[in-house]
């Protein structure tokens, strides 16, 4: 049964999309079986992989257990396959709304997907949603990508709060830092100074990098095209922590 790991965050602009990708194209490089499922509209995680959006499942498809397989379309990468996303889902909302299993059809349409790969990664768009809270729901692993801001650490706090107020309990939620940029000093002294209030914090920094807003330029994941890269580096430290909590579950 495949691991499903989510990223999720309340706040967009983090780094959430293109953190996805290079995760699931290092799982994929380590032979595993990969689908990353693309639920954000914006479609970015199928374009990276260079999926055309007309090629996204209707709604009505992707919602159904029976159906959902049919939008299955491999990558140019050997073991990635993606489940894309266009503009359309942003009709998604209402449709789980009216559902009778609302806050679980998302888990009971990967139930269907489970069997054939070994780890499901998600990519949800920002914001605390009905589809995020599906997500959630269903994930053995989120990971948050928090930039060390207030801003950002406030929507950590946000998304803990809603979390116990819903009564949603991930198999394991933990948060790693993104776009660092180690000049700047409010981002150098984040982590000591929220050690104690941000236990799910990973020793892990993602750093700022031009190299990973270019992506868009090969359309391939950093992790492949710029392996050496600290950038790159970075992304694969954090898929090996990511890969030690999925083995504790």
């Amino acid at each position: 049964m495949a691991q499903i790991i989510a990223l999720y965050s309340v706040k967009g602009g983090v780094g959430k999309t293109a953190s996805v990708v290079n995760l699931a194209a290092l799982s994929a490089l380590q032979g595993r079986k990969v689908l990353l499922w693309d639920l954000d509209p914006q479609g970015a995680a199928s374009w990276y992989l260079q999926t055309e959006p007309e090629s996204a499942p209707k709604i009505q498809h992707l919602l159904k257990a029976k159906s959902v397989a049919e939008g299955l379309r491999p990558t140019k990468h050997r073991n990635l396959t993606v489940l894309p996303s266009d503009q359309r889902y942003h009709d998604m909302e209402h449709r789980l709304a009216e559902k009778k299993d609302a806050g679980f059809r998302i888990a009971k349409v990967l139930d269907g997907l489970t069997e054939d790969f070994d780890e499901i990664w998600i990519d949800t768009p920002p914001g605390i949603t009905l589809l995020g809270d599906n997500v959630l729901r269903a994930a053995n692993l989120v990971l948050v990508p928090i930039v060390p801001t207030h801003l950002s650490e406030r929507t950590w706090f946000q998304l803990k709060t809603h979390l116990v107020a819903e009564k949603i309990t991930p198999g394991k939620l933990a948060g790693f830092l993104a776009m660092v940029d180690r000049r700047r000093a409010l981002h150098r002294d984040f982590r000591q100074a929220h050690l104690r209030d941000m236990p799910e914090l990973m020793d892990i920094e993602i750093p700022y990098a031009a190299i990973v807003e270019h992506m868009g330029d090969s359309q391939a994941p950093i992790v492949f095209s710029h392996a050496k890269h600290p950038a790159a580096q970075a992304y694969f430290q954090l898929w090996q922590q990511a890969d030690q909590a999925l083995k504790k579950l």
